[in-house]
């Protein structure tokens, strides 16, 4: 049913059959077929629940059976991969509920339909048609008082909920300390409040970042003394009244750690410590979390942060350079083996028996320790499986990318390669009519290059003991199920399908396009070419004429 969704799709917008569409794009030369390569051929059959129950089941399953789970952040990337692998492998969860705001004019319900036409849900679509009856939206806002909860939902939360998955934070960095604060520190204490209410708990995960105290070189899974009280920060930012003071402030309270986003999530980290008291409360740690490795299809995302938005940047031949240490160790996971993670902590959180000398149990998911990839080297395996495979139609120039860590060389070739020629480009469009827009992406292209400078040139050295403990004790049934072993993921496997599934997922590009858009490559590598030698040309001569005059 999913595949045929997915073709019907394809013939909106080509007028050629999926099987011609096959036929030019998998070749001697590109023998792979995008969509096999990716998963979206190799859905399971779809199963009733009766029949599920006549397979083995796994502890971690059975802990999930019957169980109510409300979802905090479930709009956001890892709460969508959240609510369809819980959907998917324990289906028989008792509900979901979703907390979700209205926004834009649309209602909650409306919110909640717009979630599963993402494609990330086209094999939960397929293998649990009927999924969609167990989950329900309630209405409310992460950043108000009470989650902006009606008493009635409330109460219904308060009596039904087993376990709560809190996910929900702003994650922009340079976001205004109020907003921060009210939506990663409140929110979190709205959370926790909720949580004493209810009856039936087992476990309440609070994802925090692996990032949360970025201010020490070596990070474990323990708590750290927070930047300030939370209580202090809290009075002085909502009883403040001029948004442009508590700006100018910002820099002097966040000092040491790089942006509102940490900061504010230190803070929490600190709240959930001394008000979650009694409660069967984790904390759950990823550092840069990325597209799916492997489930529900290969190379699902759905934003442009870190280094996934440089690659699409970098493909569509509008990066072509970054301020950056790319010697450094990059801490990347990719989601299905964070939600994973995820998922299964709750579980061992549940038999964790909370006391009020206890802290919660803190998993810090990380790559670095078990499984390092440098930057460099991330970039050079997604390039090797990436071009010229799956260019996308809309590049707007050949591959061409000089990261540099230092900060004067950046400057000068961020002038050379983006600011001049964005400009150059953009009053030829104005000339022809058409809208300019390279200048203003490079102009945020610069802004998120210094929001992220502090991550891209540093290195941490992260512990993950309590994690690789929750591997060692799943039973095998578990770990085919609920994969998260990092030691294990390879990065050449993840690199194979990376890029078709930005392509697909991320910028929206359909297979129609591709052979159309490898044609459009071996023209811009050509241009290119041309390009570089006369440059070359124009350097020598001038090079020589210096020469020349330094002698006369």
């Amino acid at each position: 049913m999913a595949l045929d969704l997915h073709r019907k799709n394809e013939f909106k917008k080509s007028k050629k059959s999926y099987d011609e569409i096959i036929k030019e794009i998998v070749t001697d030369d590109f023998p792979l077929n995008p969509l096999q390569l990716v998963g979206e051929l190799s859905f399971d059959n779809p199963l009733t629940l009766e029949e599920t129950d006549k397979l083995p089941r796994s502890d971690v399953q059975e802990f999930y059976r019957d169980t109510s789970i409300f979802i905090t952040g479930g709009t956001g990337f890892m709460g969508k991969m959240l609510i369809e692998k819980l959907s998917r492998s324990c289906p028989h969860l008792k509900h979901i509920y979703l907390l979700i705001r209205n926004k834009k004019g649309k209602d909650v319900n409306e919110r909640i339909d717009a979630i599963f036409d993402d494609r990330l849900f086209m094999r939960l679509k397929h293998e649990r048609p009927k999924f969609y009856h167990k989950i329900s939206a309630i209405a409310g806002d992460a950043s108000l008082p009470g989650l902006g909860i009606s008493p009635r939902d409330r109460q219904t939360l308060a009596e039904n909920v087993n376990i709560v998955f809190h996910a929900a934070a702003t994650i922009r960095f340079d976001e205004h300390i109020r907003t921060a604060i009210n939506i990663n520190v409140l929110g979190t204490r709205e959370i926790i409040n909720l949580a004493k209410e209810m009856t039936k708990l087992k476990a309440c995960m609070y994802v925090s970042t692996a990032y949360a105290n970025c201010v020490h070189s070596k990070i474990e899974e323990k708590f750290y003394e927070a930047p300030y009280n939370y209580n202090g920060v809290i009075s002085l930012v909502t009883s403040a009244n001029n948004d442009k003071k508590l700006e100018d402030i910002t820099p002097s309270l966040t000092a040491g750690w790089p942006n509102t986003y940490t900061f504010t999530k230190a803070l929490a980290e600190d709240l959930a410590k001394h008000e979650a008291v009694g409660l069967p409360l984790g904390i759950f740690r990823p550092s840069v979390v990325i597209s799916t490795y492997n489930e529900p299809v290969r190379g699902w995302i759905d934003n442009v942060y870190g280094p996934i938005g440089m690659i699409v940047g970098v493909g569509a031949g509008v990066l072509h350079t970054h301020h950056c240490d790319v010697t450094k160790v990059v801490d990347l996971v990719p989601v299905d083996l964070v939600v994973n993670a995820l998922i299964c902590s709750a579980y061992k959180v549940s038999k964790t028996t909370p006391t009020i000398e206890s802290n919660p149990p803190i998993f810090n998911y990380v790559s670095s320790k078990q499984n390092p990839i440098s930057l460099e080297n991330f970039f050079a395996v997604i390039k090797k499986y990436g071009l010229p495979n799956w260019p996308t139609i809309n590049a707007v120039w050949y591959y061409s990318f000089m990261p540099t860590n230092n900060p004067y060389l950046y400057s000068l070739l961020f002038l050379l390669f983006h600011t001049i020629p964005g400009y150059f480009l953009d009053f030829l469009c104005q000339i022809t009519g058409r809208k300019p827009m390279l200048t203003n992406i490079y102009k945020k292209m610069k802004k998120a290059n210094a929001a992220l400078s502090f991550f891209a040139n540093n290195q941490w050295e992260f512990i993950d003991n309590n994690t690789s403990t929750l591997w060692k004790e799943m039973s095998e049934l578990d770990k085919k199920i609920f994969f998260f072993d990092i030691k294990e993921m390879s990065w050449d496997y993840y690199a194979r399908a990376c890029a078709i599934g930005l392509r697909l997922y991320l910028v929206k590009d359909d297979i129609h396009t591709i052979k159309n858009a490898r044609i459009k490559w071996e023209k811009l590598r050509k241009a290119h070419l041309i390009l570089k030698t006369i440059m070359a040309i124009v350097f020598i001569r001038i090079c020589w004429l210096i020469v020349t005059m330094c002698f006369n």
